[in-house]
């Protein structure tokens, strides 16, 4: 998610398992990285990096779950949310990094 501040994402294709020495026992794949201007948002770096960070800590958590210590109590993190125009009940792979920069802008 924090590479999508830089660059859009995505995957280019798969690398086979036989073009490495052991072959693992996992499924490998190439990223192209195409760099563009960071969103516009009145958030800094760090703080939208500080929003993706809760968010993403503790897995399978919805986002006013996951977002109560960066905003202060649930409910506040369910206020700011909103005020982003994100649905609390959202969780963090759902979203984009426009997105969490607008949650950012509206940290209580």
């Amino acid at each position: 998610m924090k590479a999508a501040w830089y660059a859009d994402v995505r995957r280019a294709g798969p690398v086979g398992r036989t073009v490495f020495w052991p072959v693992p026992n996992v499924d490998s794949g190439l990223v192209s990285l195409v760099r563009r201007d960071p969103p516009t948002t009145s958030a800094s770096r760090e703080e939208v990096f500080t929003v993706i960070d809760a968010a993403f800590a503790q897995s399978r958590k919805t986002l006013r779950a996951a977002l109560a210590s960066w905003a202060g109590s649930p409910a506040q993190a369910e206020e700011a949310l909103r005020a982003a125009g994100v649905d609390p009940s959202a969780r963090g792979e759902q979203l984009d990094v426009t997105t969490f920069a607008r949650i950012a802008e509206h940290r209580p």
